[in-house]
């Protein structure tokens, strides 16, 4: 096997899976509320020392430029993003680690909330209803003013009503995106939902944490990974044709 296509390939495959993420982030770069990805890849040890055959004789060549790049699942970085003024009595923002409850066992930063035809609290981008401290779905009077403290509390007439549920996972990055800025836990993952110290603004929203400039520099470096590591795909390709047609017809 040449050694040299297959260390290009990997790392041709791991950067195309950054230029994709980075992409996708950029993309977002508007989107209230949403997180960035982080894209993860490990290094693969030689194959001495990754397989059974630490015994044998090291080549030192070979082992000095590595084993390549194995491609991780992707995460998401909960990196705060900026506070935005609404004034809109039902916009939220969560200033602090932790994600406000929403029905079907979903998450979201998403505070951009409104009321439905039955005075039910829900996400105004999904019309998902927004749940309480107790797990239900929260009704309020659209003809009463209506407060929202630090702590979650709505109160309407100065009489406390509902009480938001926020909450984190105690393994966030076991977070999975599923669209429209909703985050959920995989069914079978050993993490669970506590209670977060994360305070409630109201008349705010949260804005994209994607830094633009950072994402656009991290996809270009990403996209001129890809190239480097096609050219030399071509470069090990050339050889081995040198190989078979040129110093095998001599022999």
């Amino acid at each position: 096997m040449n050694y040299g296509l297959y260390l290009s390939a990997t790392g041709a495959q791991s950067s195309m899976h950054q230029q994709d993420v980075y992409a996708n982030n950029l993309a977002n770069v508007n989107t209230i509320g949403y997180k960035p990805d982080i894209a993860i890849t490990r290094e693969r040890l030689p194959a001495r020392l990754d397989g059974s055959m630490q015994p044998m004789d090291a080549k030192l060549m070979l082992e000095k430029l590595g084993g390549g790049h194995f491609l991780q699942p992707t995460r998401v970085s909960l990196t705060q993003g900026a506070l935005e003024k609404t004034e809109n009595t039902f916009d939220l923002a969560l200033k602090g680690d932790g994600f406000f409850a929403v029905d079907g066992g979903f998450l979201t930063r998403d505070g951009r909330l409104t009321l439905d035809n039955n005075g039910t609290l829900v996400m105004a981008a999904t019309g998902k209803r927004v749940l309480d401290a107790n797990n239900q779905p929260i009704q309020l009077d659209p003809n009463l003013n209506t407060r929202i403290d630090a702590n979650g509390e709505i109160s309407q007439n100065s009489r406390i009503v509902a009480a938001l549920q926020i909450v984190q996972p105690t393994d966030p990055s076991l977070l999975q995106k599923a669209g429209a800025s909703l985050l959920r836990l995989d069914p079978q993952s050993p993490a669970a939902l506590v209670p977060a110290d994360a305070a409630v603004v109201q008349g705010h929203i949260e804005a994209s944490a994607v830094d633009p400039i950072m994402a656009m520099n991290a996809m270009i470096g990403a996209s001129k990974a890809v190239s480097s590591n096609a050219t030399m795909m071509q470069y090990h390709d050339h050889i081995m044709d040198q190989a078979i047609n040129t110093f095998g017809r001599v022999a």
